[in-house]
């Protein structure tokens, strides 16, 4: 066993955008032991692979990065139980919380902000207390799995869940990260108009790393959220962005969200975005705001 002194955490999707940046600030941390199984060291979707593995690796902490994240690609499932969306983000999730409800593993997930539709009558941004939508006719097919796994994690009182809203870091990278990807469309000439009425948050994970470590170190339940202090619009931070990094380009192209989602349904939430005040006081934090954030990105990665 390790030593009472020593968390030995468990962590998977590691090979994930946030999963592999949050790895090398936990893997600085001398009182943290990590064990990262590949998804075919232990396949989530397989109760009896996760049980195998708790007993190999032992740990007193798992850290849930898995999920299948493109709401694209999981929007063709819609339906589908069998579908990768399904299983990973619904089964696994429920493995992971049985399990560690069995063996008082402490397990802390990664959830999203797409848990809430943002819709007209039910408008963000959310806080940690509302509750979730209860109709998948009113979610995308990635919010509505991420929402089940959700109650399956928080039915384990030695659990907590984390949502995400758009994530960013202070190096570029322009596959996965919000701020990157509007930079490189717009350098490259491939950007796509921008919804000017959609109301976001985004997440800092820096200070997402911050706040786990807290939250495994003091094993604190509940649902927390890891966002800015405010919010903005995908045309208003594109704008701020590129009046900074790239003053002599073409204006950012703008579209209303009622445009996409009369072809795309629910695909994304329209007045959506986390508060985040209750985590923040819980944590003794101060979340930066989206302009800070920006700021960093600015700073660190351009």
């Amino acid at each position: 066993m390790a030593a009472k002194s020593e968390r030995r955490i468990l962590i998977t999707g590691t090979s994930g955008f946030i999963g592999s940046t949050c790895i090398h600030t936990l893997a600085g941390r001398k009182d943290y032991s990590l064990v990262c199984p590949s998804s075919a060291q232990m396949d989530i979707t397989n109760k009896h692979a996760v049980e195998d593995a708790v007993k190999q690796y032992r740990p007193d902490t798992i850290l849930n990065f898995a999920a299948h994240r493109n709401a694209n690609t999981a929007e063709i499932q819609r339906g589908d139980e069998e579908g990768s969306a399904w299983m990973i983000n619904v089964v696994g999730a429920k493995n992971l919380a049985e399990v560690c409800n069995i063996y008082r593993i402490y397990l802390l997930h990664v959830s999203t902000d797409m848990v809430f539709s943002g819709k007209e009558t039910r408008k963000g941004p959310y806080s940690e207390s509302d509750t979730p939508e209860n109709d998948p006719n009113n979610l995308s097919w990635y919010g509505w799995t991420k929402r089940l796994a959700e109650q399956a994690v928080i039915s384990n009182e030695n659990a907590c869940v984390v949502r995400i809203g758009n994530v960013t870091k202070p190096i570029y990278d322009p596959s996965l990260d919000y701020i990157g990807k509007i930079q490189w469309l717009y350098d490259t000439g491939n950007s796509y108009p921008l919804f000017h009425d959609q109301n976001i948050t985004l997440t800092y994970i820096p200070e997402l790393v911050d706040s786990m470590i807290q939250l495994i170190d003091a094993r604190m339940s509940g649902v927390y959220h890891v966002a800015s202090d405010n919010v903005t619009t995908p045309v208003e931070l594109a704008k701020y962005l590129m009046s900074n990094v790239r003053p002599d380009r073409n204006k950012i192209k703008e579209v209303r969200i009622d445009e996409y989602l009369s072809a795309h349904p629910n695909r994304y939430p329209k007045d959506g975005g986390l508060k985040s005040q209750n985590t923040q006081k819980k944590l003794g934090k101060k979340f930066r705001s989206w302009q800070m954030i920006v700021d960093c990105f600015i700073k660190y990665a351009t």
